[in-house]
């Protein structure tokens, strides 16, 4: 009995060291499962220098659509336009060169003309329609310079340019209006200077884009346009003074009836320009 008592005892001893032995080792083989699964997570991040690389480029791609509008508004908030409302109060008839180094002169500034119904002058019409114009465009986050903000003033047409040239302005806008013996003829058009003008074969192609731009959005609401609406022109002192892009709005005749009316109303000058506006903005984006 003593010895089977004893046998008991050691057979009970060996079974629990081997279920001891047993299960330290799944215990271990379990913390290691454990611990490599949560280490999985942290490879499946990719943390390669291929892998941080391709992130960053995802990184780059994804704000293309924002760093577009992002370089446009950039692009327009450091664009300047010098706006020369034409004319002015009193005219100078003294005489100026029509270009750098040239023989012929012409007239330093003109009065301008007059409305056929309303009885305004143009210097006041220009005046009112560079303020708009003004506004307009710095509602688009470009910005403006002025040559006049008053009607007594004495600027030659060369001074006007001279003042954009100073300016290091991107786009010279000249605001004219129009007149003619034939009461009949009416419609807006953009002068650009000539292809062929020594004084501006510089500025020309850079011209002729804003120009055109400005008549396809005018032409766009329907407004009436003199002919095709662009015409070169390389007698203009104005012109062949500059430096930078220039053009010039005539916005409609005066000598016409019934566009002498609209350009006095303010809602068609407005609704007008924001095309101009609109044209500008296009070439301040290109």
């Amino acid at each position: 009995m003593r010895r089977f008592i004893i046998t008991l005892a050691c057979v009970t001893i060996l079974v629990s060291a081997t279920l001891l032995f047993l299960n330290a080792k799944t215990e271990k083989g379990l913390l290691k499962t454990l611990n490599e699964t949560k280490q999985y997570p942290k490879e499946a991040e990719n943390t390669s220098e291929e892998g941080k690389a391709e992130q960053t480029s995802h990184k780059g791609k994804q704000p293309n659509r924002v760093d577009s509008a992002t370089n446009e508004t950039k692009r327009k908030s450091s664009f300047l336009v010098c706006i020369d409302p034409g004319h002015q109060a009193n005219a100078n008839l003294e005489q100026e060169p029509i270009g750098p180094g040239a023989a012929e002169t012409k007239n330093k500034v003109t009065y301008g003309t007059t409305g056929v119904t309303t009885g305004k002058p143009e210097y006041v019409l220009n005046l009112e329609a560079a303020v708009i114009l003004k506004e307009l465009l710095e509602k688009k986050g470009i910005q403006v310079v002025m040559t006049r903000t008053s009607h007594d003033v004495d600027i030659s047409n060369r001074e006007r340019a001279e003042m954009a040239n100073q300016n290091k302005a991107d786009l010279f806008i000249r605001i004219h209006a129009d007149g003619a013996e034939n009461q009949d003829t009416r419609g807006f058009s953009v002068l650009v200077p000539g292809q062929n003008n020594p004084y501006t074969a510089k500025i020309y192609e850079d011209s002729f884009q804003a120009g055109q731009m400005i008549v396809h959005r005018v032409s766009e609401k329907n407004y009436t346009l003199l002919g095709n609406g662009l015409f070169p022109r390389e007698d203009l002192s104005g012109f062949n003074w500059s430096r930078v892009p220039v053009i010039l709005l005539e916005l409609g005749f005066m000598t016409n009836p019934e566009e002498d009316l609209l350009l006095s109303n303010e809602k068609y000058l407005s609704d007008l320009l924001l095309q101009v506006a609109a044209g500008v903005a296009d070439y301040a984006s290109h």
